[in-house]
C-alpha cells in the first residue's frame, strides 16, 4: 500500500490541511485497519451533523446503517472502493439515511497508511432522476394508453422506429416488439413501405404537419382506413431535426358513417332512388356533358286513391314496386323520386327523334298490374318531357318546361305523355295569369255570390238559398265556378276562396227572415286542409247568423281518405249547431256506412237520377230508396236539378222535402234574391209553385 499511496510530506502538510479543511466536498481520512476517522473536513461535519469529538470516537462503519456495514468491511478488505466510485447509503447524526457516491484514495497521512474518502450527496440528483423517471413513466403510459397510434422514427438511423405504441401495432397489424429498431422496408411490403417513406419525405421537406389517409390490411385480412399525421420534431437544440413523430387514427367507422350520411343525403329513404339533391346534381352534369338530354317528370295517375283505399302502406308498396320497374326498364337513365308520387327521369338520347320511344318505354312500365295487399291494381302515369338543348339550355328552364309538359299530359286526360311545345307555355302562362288574378280577386272582393232558391215541394214555400260563387272578372265579365274552382283547388287558393264565400254568405243571410237558411258548399280539398271548425265559428260570430240556419254541403268524396279525420271534423261542426248535408248522393263513393257513422241533416239526391226520372225505373227506384233511407235517419231530402214540372210533381209524390233547379228558380243576384224573399213574405205562394200530390 505504501508503494501506491500518495505521501503527504511535512512540506505539503500545511497545504493539504488548508485544502482539505476548506474544500466544499465532504471528505475525511480514515485508518483502513481500525476504520477510525483520522481527519474530517467542515463540509462533512455540515452534511452529517456530527461534531469532531463524536467522529473522533467513531469508525466509518458507524455512519452506515447496519445492513451496509458488512459490505463496507468487505470493500475495505478487498480495496474495492479505492480509485473508483461507489454508491452507498449513509447515516446522519439525526438518524436520517441518504444516498451518497464515494471515491477512495490511498494516502500516507501523518506517517501512516490511510484512505482519503470524498463524498457526493446524491439526494438532489436522485430526486431529479426520480422525477425524470416518473415523467418518463407517465409519458410512456400516455403513449401506450392513447386511443391513437403514436410512433417516432429516428431519421439519423435511416428511419428506424424508436417508439411504436400498441395502437400503432393494431392499426398496422404488427407487434410493437417486432417493429422497434427496424425500418419500414424491413417490416412492410415494398409498396406499403414506399408509401410510408414518401409521406415521411413530404413531412421532412415541408416542416409542417402532413396529414393523409391510406387503407391498411391487418392480420385478420380486413382492411382499415387509417388517418396519419406526420411532423418533424423540433427539440430546440439548434440542430437539424432528427426525429419524425407520427400519429395514426383508425377512421374506418367514421368514414363508413360519413358515406352512409352521404348516401342518405342523396337517396330517397323509401325507394332507394336518387332524391331531389342527387337528381339536380346529375342533371347539372348531364347538361354540361353536351348531347341531347331528356328530362321527364312523372306523376302516378289517381295515386291518392291507393292511399285512400289501402292506406299509406299500400301507397308505399306501390312506389317501391314502381321504382324497381323504372330502374330495371331504364338502366341507363337516372330515376329520382322528388316526393309523394312525383318522379324525375334524366336520360341521354342519341338524338331528339328517340324521345317518343323513351316516353313509350316509360308508359310500358305500367302495363302490368301492381301487386298490393289490397289486390292487384292497374295504374297509369302522366309524363311530361322536355329536351336540352332543343327546348332549353339551362337547368332552371328545362325544369320549368318539363313541368309544363307534365301539366299538359294531365290536362289531356292522363295515362299519356306530352313532349313540350311552345303552345304549352302559352297555356301555362294563361294558367299562371289566372291564378294571380284569382288571388287578387279574393283579396279585392271581386267575387260575388248568387243565390239559388230552395223550395218546399209540399207547399211551394221558400225554404232558403244555396250560395254560389261567381267571379266578376275585369276582362271576361261574370265567370261561373266551373271555370276557376279546379284552379283554386290545384293552387291552394280553395281555402281563402272558401272562407270568403262562407263569411259573405253568413253575413248576407243574417239579414234574411229567421226561417230562411243558407247553404254553402265545402269542397273535399277545402275540408282536407281544415283541421278544426275555426273558420266556420268565426263566420257565424262575425255575422251573428244563428248556427242552425247555416247548411254546409259536402260530397261523399271527402270520405275517400282519412275517414276518421272527416268524421271528427263533422262532429266538431255539428257541435257548433250547424246543419250538414251530403251533396250529390248516389254518385262516386256512396256507402250507407257514412250515414250510419254520421247522422247527416240533409241528403241531396244527385241531378243525374232526376234527369231521367220519368223514363228510367232504376232512377225512380233509387229516388224512392233515398227517401226511405233519409226517413230512417231522420234527415231532410232535397232533389236538385229539377228541370220540368213533371219531375217536380214526381218528387213531391215520392215525399221529397225540398227541391231546387232551373224549373223552380235559377241562381239570383242578391237584389233579385231579396225581392223573391219579399214576395214570399207578403203574398201567397204563386200558382206555379203549387203542385198537388197525386191520388
Amino acid at each position: 500500500m505504501r508503494d501506491t499511496a500518495e505521501t503527504i510530506g511535512p512540506e505539503g502538510q500545511d497545504d493539504f490541511q488548508s485544502l482539505f479543511a476548506t474544500h466544499p466536498s465532504p471528505m475525511w481520512v480514515y485508518d483502513p485497519t481500525s476504520l477510525r476517522f483520522l481527519a474530517v473536513n467542515d463540509a462533512a461535519l455540515a452534511l452529517y451533523g456530527y461534531t469532531r469529538e463524536q467522529l473522533a470516537k467513531m469508525t466509518v462503519l458507524d455512519i452506515r446503517p447496519t445492513y451496509e456495514r458488512r459490505r463496507m468491511q468487505l470493500a475495505v478488505t478487498a480495496r474495492s472502493d479505492i480509485e473508483r466510485a461507489g454508491r452507498w447509503v449513509h447515516l446522519k447524526a439525526n438518524g436520517e439515511t441518504f444516498e451518497v457516491q464515494t471515491y477512495g484514495r490511498a494516502i500516507r497521512f501523518r506517517g501512516v497508511d490511510a484512505i482519503l474518502a470524498m463524498v457526493q450527496d446524491r439526494t438532489e440528483f436522485n430526486e431529479a432522476q426520480r422525477k425524470v423517471d416518473e415523467a418518463q413513466n407517465i409519458l410512456n403510459a400516455i403513449i401506450e394508453n392513447m386511443p391513437n397510434g403514436v410512433f417516432v422514427k429516428d431519421i439519423a438511423a435511416d428511419g428506424a422506429y424508436v417508439i411504436f405504441n400498441a395502437v400503432s401495432g393494431a392499426n398496422d397489424g404488427k407487434d410493437p416488439a417486432d417493429v422497434l429498431g427496424r425500418r419500414d422496408i424491413d417490416i412492410f411490403p415494398s409498396d406499403v413501405a414506399n408509401v410510408f417513406l414518401a409521406s415521411d419525405q413530404v413531412a421532412r421537406s415541408s416542416g409542417e404537419a402532413y396529414v393523409y389517409e391510406a387503407p391498411h390490411r391487418i392480420v385478420d385480412g380486413s382492411e382499415r382506413i387509417i388517418k396519419i399525421t406526420k411532423k418533424m420534431l423540433d427539440l430546440g437544440d439548434d440542430q437539424q431535426p432528427r426525429f419524425l413523430l407520427g400519429v395514426s387514427e383508425d377512421v374506418t367507422e367514421a368514414r363508413m358513417f360519413e358515406r352512409r350520411l352521404e348516401k342518405l343525403a342523396l337517396e330517397d329513404s323509401l325507394t332507394g332512388l336518387a332524391n331531389r339533391a342527387a337528381f339536380m346534381d346529375h342533371l347539372n352534369k348531364a347538361m354540361k356533358g353536351g348531347g341531347v338530354v331528356a328530362l321527364a317528370f312523372l306523376d302516378v295517375d289517381n295515386f291518392k286513391d291507393i292511399n285512400d283505399t289501402g292506406g299509406h302502406s299500400a301507397g308505399d308498396a306501390l312506389l317501391r314496386q314502381l321504382a324497381a320497374r323504372l330502374t330495371a326498364a331504364l338502366p341507363d337513365t337516372l330515376v329520382a323520386r322528388l316526393g309523394g308520387d312525383e318522379f324525375a327521369l334524366v336520360a341521354r338520347l342519341a338524338d331528339a327523334s328517340q324521345v317518343d320511344a323513351f316516353g313509350e318505354k316509360v308508359q310500358a312500365v305500367f302495363a302490368a298490374p301492381f301487386a298490393l295487399e289490397i289486390g292487384e291494381e292497374f295504374l297509369s302515369c302522366s309524363l311530361g318531357v322536355a329536351l336540352a338543348p332543343h327546348h332549353a339550355d339551362t337547368e332552371e328552364e328545362l325544369l320549368r318546361l318539363a313541368d309544363i309538359a307534365l301539366y299538359a299530359a294531365k290536362e289531356a286526360g292522363r295515362a299519356t305523355f306530352r313532349i313540350y311545345s311552345p303552345i304549352m307555355s302559352a297555356a301555362a302562362q294563361r294558367r299562371r295569369q289566372m291564378t294571380m288574378e284569382l288571388r287578387e280577386a279574393i283579396a279585392r272582393d271581386e267575387l260575388v255570390l248568387h243565390y239559388q232558391p230552395l223550395f218546399r215541394l209540399a207547399d211551394g214555400g221558400l225554404s232558403g238559398f244555396e250560395a254560389l260563387v261567381r267571379w266578376r272578372h275585369p276582362r271576361f265579365g261574370l265567370i261561373g265556378p266551373g271555370h276557376f274552382i279546379d284552379l283554386a283547388e290545384s293552387t291552394g287558393l280553395i281555402a281563402p276562396l272558401g272562407d270568403w264565400v262562407l263569411r259573405h254568405a253568413c253575413a248576407t243571410a243574417s239579414a234574411w227572415p229567421a226561417d230562411l237558411s243558407v247553404a254553402v258548399n265545402l269542397s273535399a280539398r277545402q275540408l282536407q286542409g281544415m283541421s278544426n271548425p275555426e273558420s266556420v265559428e268565426h263566420a257565424l260570430a262575425e255575422s251573428g247568423l244563428a248556427p242552425h240556419r247555416l247548411d254546409l254541403e259536402i260530397t261523399e268524396s271527402v270520405f275517400v281518405g282519412d275517414t276518421q279525420h272527416s268524421l271528427a271534423l263533422f262532429k266538431a261542426l255539428k257541435a257548433l249547431g250547424v246543419k250538414i248535408s251530403i251533396d250529390d248522393f248516389g254518385t262516386g263513393y256512396s256507402s250507407l256506412a257514412y250515414l250510419r257513422d254520421f247522422p247527416f241533416d240533409t241528403i241531396k239526391l244527385d241531378r243525374s237520377f232526376i234527369a231521367d226520372l220519368d223514363n228510367n225505373k232504376g232512377s225512380l227506384s233509387i229516388a224512392r230508396a233515398v227517401v226511405a233511407i233519409a226517413s230512417g235517419f231522420g234527415a231532410t231530402t232535397v232533389a236538385e236539378g229539377i228541370e220540368t214540372e213533371s219531375q217536380a210533381a214526381a218528387l213531391k209524390e215520392l215525399g221529397y222535402d225540398l227541391g231546387q233547379g232551373f224549373h223552380l228558380g235559377r241562381p239570383l243576384p242578391l237584389e233579385a234574391a231579396e225581392a223573391l224573399i219579399s214576395l214570399h213574405q207578403s203574398a201567397p205562394v204563386p200558382a206555379q209553385r203549387r203542385t198537388r200530390r197525386k191520388g
